[in-house]
């Protein structure tokens, strides 16, 4: 079986055709188009199925990661979106929380609130009540869909999003208020919060359903178009999409609800890494995705990704099981520059695809940390993806010397290694901001970087936060690509619960999770598929009474599940990420969740053999480490067998990324062809 896997990222799209039957893999990377995404994937599904040798109907399936969602909100490019609400809470999307205003930065005097989402004219008021337990206090009247309808016409909106007040609790009038508005407008995109995001919380459940209908319409317009170009080209296979959390869904379940796609990019590399983690048997990793615009770090804890059901976006709070990836702007592509204080700044600004750094030759005049690792020696400027694209040495040291170097009164070479290691630091401490803010130490991590710049930093990274094990994986540069490939498909649901724990039952929890589990059954219905071979994983989101956030709880619905058993489970999880317990306050559930999981069956091929027979470096390269340039021996990653161990210092290249690793580090390859750096004793 044939399989094609999409990551479009901020500077490249990354392609990766794997055949699982004779287990072959191959991979490329086009630029990408901002302009128009689709154009980009579809040049590199042309030029994968031709490097292959393949034909277009052998394939059968592609999975596609894209930014698309996080561009619309980030370049505030999203639909003309209407909001209906409560009588009386037009406002919600200003009023926010009062206590938290979703600032990066509580003690910024300059601070300015952002303009709200939707404007206050097509805010629009619905003259209906529900109460806190789902009881009708004023009835919907239908009388006064027309006048709605007219006045969204008259707007001329592409979106509509309906947040009325505990809908979660009983959505009966948003569904009849949705019902009306799709059969009247029936070009505008209508989305709704009890189907988007049923919980508790006005503000976070109605910014949620109002991002998720900023992006619908041109969401599901890239989505259709996708496809259907894809049909042109021949390819009949299933067309599936990467969510939020790290599985894959089909166009019907992601055109609805396009929220989900918001991290689906970082999220692929992810998910390649999880599932690396459990072939190898490796607990607890760290993984940092490098890319051209930002840096991506994650946590991997027994096995299993770490996933939170609330993000913010733009200092907007949208609600949806993510993958929990701290993002900074420290990609290839950043930019450095000095700032008023006289001070070196890396990002968050980046060069992107268009122009690049410097040295790709496109018209770039800023420099990057991938023009100051090319001047340092970390990146070959004659074997940078094969020779495909040149890198102009020349005019990186010009860009790092006007604006950088000179203004110092450093050398060139000087001024390269003060980016790189901020950069580097920047990194570590987002890491830290990950791990050790949450009550983790990131020394019990090994350490797992990916995408082009991932193992270009990792050594330094390692070394900042005493990591001694740090995973190389197969196409470092193209991780999240082939993430979407091996991915399983992925469906969450929840259940608004609300309830202490001891005013619970097991035969009132068990009938919750009944419910959750016929909603199951109509999600996998709609996407065509069924129970055969899904795992079934439950989770009790809890908090102490009064507490405003909280923490996620495993429940085995195969064991006895009591409400003493969640109430401990919480006191584990409070005790590590608060470090303290309230043994007597009530444990209150909020929310009771399911997520689905239909495993993908893949054969993955080795990319290492042989027995690891004494190697001998192809030539030596000159690097900068630690101030000083040495002469580096290099090794091609290709050439090396599973078994083979290399002493540092060493340089193993390969065409989407480079490590280089120093003398208090050894290199050693395992039967996968996965580089093991581990620090000498």
């Amino acid at each position: 079986m044939k399989r094609i896997g999409i990551d479009v990222g901020g500077t490249f799209t990354d392609v990766v055709l794997i055949d699982d039957g004779p287990g072959r893999i191959w991979f490329t990377k086009v630029a990408t188009t901002p302009q128009d995404p689709a154009r980009g994937a579809l040049e590199g599904i042309r030029k994968i199925v031709s490097q292959a040798g393949a034909d277009y109907a052998e394939i059968a399936r592609i999975g596609h990661g894209t930014t698309i969602a996080t561009n619309l909100i980030v370049e505030g490019k999203g639909a003309r979106t209407a909001l209906l609400t409560t009588k009386g809470f037009r406002d919600i999307l200003e009023i926010r929380r009062v206590s938290r205003h979703d600032r990066a930065d509580l003690y910024d005097l300059f601070f300015r609130n952002p303009a709200p989402l939707v404007p206050r004219r097509l805010r629009l008021e619905v003259d209906e009540r529900i109460a806190f337990d789902g009881e009708v206090l004023q009835p919907l009247d239908p009388a006064q869909f027309q006048d709605l309808g007219a006045v969204l016409k008259e707007a001329g909106v592409e979106a509509v999003a309906i947040c009325l007040l505990h809908a979660h609790v009983n959505p009966a009038h948003e569904q009849a208020v949705a019902a009306f508005l799709q059969k009247a407008l029936p070009d505008v995109f209508v989305t709704s919060s009890s189907d988007v995001n049923p919980e508790m919380y006005e503000y976070e459940r109605t910014s949620t359903t109002v991002i998720n209908g900023m992006i619908g319409p041109k969401c599901k317009r890239y989505i259709a178009t996708f496809e259907q170009e894809v049909g042109r080209l021949g390819i009949d296979g299933e067309v599936l999409f990467m969510q939020s959390n790290g599985g894959l869904a089909g166009a019907p379940l992601v055109m609805d609800r396009p929220v989900t796609l918001l991290e689906s990019g970082p999220a692929g590399g992810v998910t390649a890494a999880v599932k690396l983690c459990r072939r190898i048997g490796v607990e607890n990793a760290i993984t940092g995705d490098m890319g051209g615009t930002t840096f991506d770090v994650s946590m991997i804890h027994a096995g299993r990704p770490q996933l939170r059901t609330s993000t913010v976006l733009q200092t907007v709070t949208v609600r949806t099981p993510t993958i929990d990836i701290e993002s900074i702007g420290a990609g290839g592509g950043s930019i450095a520059r000095i700032d008023e204080a006289g001070g070196v700044r890396i990002g968050p600004d980046s060069a992107g695809a268009v122009p690049g750094p410097v040295c790709y030759g496109r018209g770039g005049t800023d420099p990057t940390i991938t023009d100051c690792n090319l001047i340092l020696g970390y990146i070959d400027p004659d074997g940078f993806m094969d020779g495909e694209l040149e890198l102009d040495i020349a005019a990186a040291r010009r860009a790092v010397d006007v604006h950088l170097a000179r203004p110092l009164g450093v050398s060139i070479e000087e001024a390269a290694r003060i980016v790189r290691s901020i950069g580097s630091s920047l990194m570590a401490q987002a890491i830290r901001l990950l791990t050790v803010e949450r009550g983790f130490d990131p020394r019990d991590f090994a350490y797992i970087p990916f995408g082009g710049g991932g193992p270009v930093h990792a050594i330094e990274i390692a070394d900042e936060l005493d990591i001694d094990h740090v995973i190389v994986p197969n196409l470092p540069g193209l991780l999240s690509a082939f993430g979407m490939l091996i991915a399983d498909q992925t469906y969450d649901l929840q259940q608004p619960v609300l309830a202490n724990l001891d005013e619970l039952t097991p035969a009132r929890l068990q009938a919750l999770m009944a419910d959750l589990k016929r909603k199951a059954d109509d999600a996998l219905a709609a996407g065509g598929e069924g129970w055969s071979g899904a795992v079934a994983r439950y989770s009790a989101d809890c908090r102490y009474a009064g507490q405003a956030e909280t923490l996620s709880v495993d429940i085995d619905p195969a064991a006895d599940v009591t409400m003493d058993t969640i109430a401990s489970g919480f006191a584990v999880e409070h005790q590590r990420h608060w470090n303290f317990t309230r043994k007597t306050a009530p444990v209150t559930l909020v929310n009771l969740r399911l997520q689905v999981t239909l495993p993908t069956v893949l054969n993955i091929p080795a990319q290492a053999s042989g027995a690891g027979d004494e190697v001998k470096p192809f030539r030596h390269r000159a690097v900068v480490i630690g101030g000083e340039r040495q002469e580096i021996a290099c090794y091609r990653r290709e050439a090396l067998g599973a078994g083979t161990t290399i002493a540092g210092p060493g340089i193993i290249e390969e065409r989407s990324s480079s490590l280089v690793f120093t003398k208090d580090w050894t290199a050693s390859l395992d039967g996968e062809g996965n580089i093991h750096v581990k620090r000498n004793p």
